[in-house]
């Protein structure tokens, strides 16, 4: 909880800055619009399938962003998730965000996302199923495809905080089991944090009107 408190409050110091340094608000181009984006990296890093709405106001900018049928690669996975042989999937991801629009095409935004999480450790020793919640502040900037287009491409930089999750028995970040050897095992529940940069092919209706 104190972590979503630091970012709402460092959020809400930079919008009314932003908005102290633009007393005139010279209207942006692409203000009022509805935006359809898709993740470029995702279906070849985590397979899968990502659809995100925007609309756009003339400074601020609303999305809601909405995932499916996700599976964390070995390469994602922390040395002791491998140790485990850990297999996660993540069936859905959800959540809506809101930003500032710094220029026209560039904008500051703080997402706040919901990830269903289904692991299986130790080839079906323990099996996982819960929620985590995270909150993601970062950076976009967009550009269009030539001028009569409304295609473009998105580019995100975010970093991912974990606001937590709703399992049960965990000691910090960690759950805590034991094997069928009689050793005991932690598992990091810790899946979506950390930094996320990604590039989405996006649609702009009425771009040029």
């Amino acid at each position: 909880m104190k972590k979503l408190i630091i970012i709402i409050i460092l959020f809400s110091n930079f919008t009314l800055f932003a908005q102290s340094q633009d007393q005139e608000k010279e209207p942006f181009r692409y203000s009022h619009k509805f935006t359809l984006g898709t993740d470029l990296a995702q279906p070849f890093l985590l397979g899968g399938f990502n659809l995100n709405a925007t609309y756009t106001t003339n400074r601020w900018i609303f999305d809601y962003s909405h995932g499916i049928g996700l599976e964390i690669p070995d390469f994602i996975k922390s040395d002791e998730q491998e140790d485990l042989n850990s297999e996660i999937e993540i069936p859905w991801t959800t959540g809506p965000g809101v930003g500032y629009r710094i220029t026209e095409n560039l904008d500051a935004r703080i997402d706040f996302k919901a990830h269903r999480t289904e692991v299986d450790l130790l080839n079906g020793q323990q099996e996982l199923e819960y929620t985590q919640f995270t909150a993601g502040p970062g950076v976009y900037y967009r550009f269009y495809l030539g001028k009569k287009t409304s295609f473009g491409l998105e580019a995100s930089a975010r970093y991912w905080f974990n606001l937590g999750n709703n399992l049960d028995g965990l000691d910090g970040d960690d759950f805590n089991f034991q094997d069928n050897n009689g050793n005991q095992q932690s598992f990091d529940t810790n899946i979506s944090a950390g930094v996320g940069v990604n590039i989405a092919l996006i649609y702009t209706f009425g771009r040029n009107k």
